[in-house]
């Protein structure tokens, strides 16, 4: 299994998004905010983050509290490594994301919020943003581009255990940064906004 900083185990949604999440930084983040919905729906318990560290302390919780319009706790720290290997065009990547509430439950993951940034270790080509979206169709979720924050970015959402997860991630250069909540209430315009702050991170 993948191991991250913190020392836990990869959850198996991580290890299904392996093959091609540094093609889309959008699947990445997806299969990061998709693991603790998997873990709790199956009575597992969720992997736990580690306590706010490093570049959470970057963003103020009440600043990203604003945006949501509800209070947040301070956020955990969390980091996923994947490795270069033939199945996704030798592309390593480390994603970092700061969880803003609580992963012990489906009822509590209502209104969590993810915020995430990861560093590819060269930039996406067009060719490989087609062959991530063609891996994106085959999971059933919907993915559009969002024009609206001035690079190239994509709205994602998809419905797990019956709870909507949508997201949005944009790309500059080797960096991809994006914000996630557990919540269809969540607007893009908000989403937007939570994006622009993951790009402080």
């Amino acid at each position: 299994m993948t191991s991250t900083r913190s020392g836990r185990r990869a959850h198996p949604a991580y290890r299904c998004a392996g093959a091609f999440a540094v093609l889309m930084g959008f699947v990445t983040a997806a299969s990061l905010v998709a693991a603790p919905v998997a873990g709790a729906s199956s009575a597992r318990k969720s992997p736990t983050p580690k306590p706010s560290e490093g570049i959470c302390s970057k963003i103020n919780t009440q600043s990203v509290s604003a945006i949501v319009g509800y209070k947040l706790p301070a956020p955990s720290f969390s980091t996923l490594k994947l490795p270069a290997t033939k199945k996704n065009d030798h592309i390593s990547s480390v994603i970092e994301s700061c969880t803003y509430g609580s992963l012990t439950s489906l009822s509590a993951l209502a209104t969590d919020v993810i915020l995430e940034y990861s560093v590819t270790s060269k930039p996406l080509t067009a060719a490989e943003i087609k062959k991530g979206i063609a891996q994106v169709q085959q999971l059933n979720m919907t993915f559009v581009p969002y024009r609206f924050l001035g690079v190239r970015a994509y709205y994602y959402s998809f419905t797990q255990a019956g709870i909507t997860i949508q997201g949005l991630s944009a790309f500059k250069g080797t960096n991809d940064y994006g914000a996630a909540t557990y919540s269809k209430l969540t607007s893009k315009s908000q989403l937007a906004s939570l994006v622009r702050l993951a790009e402080k991170l």
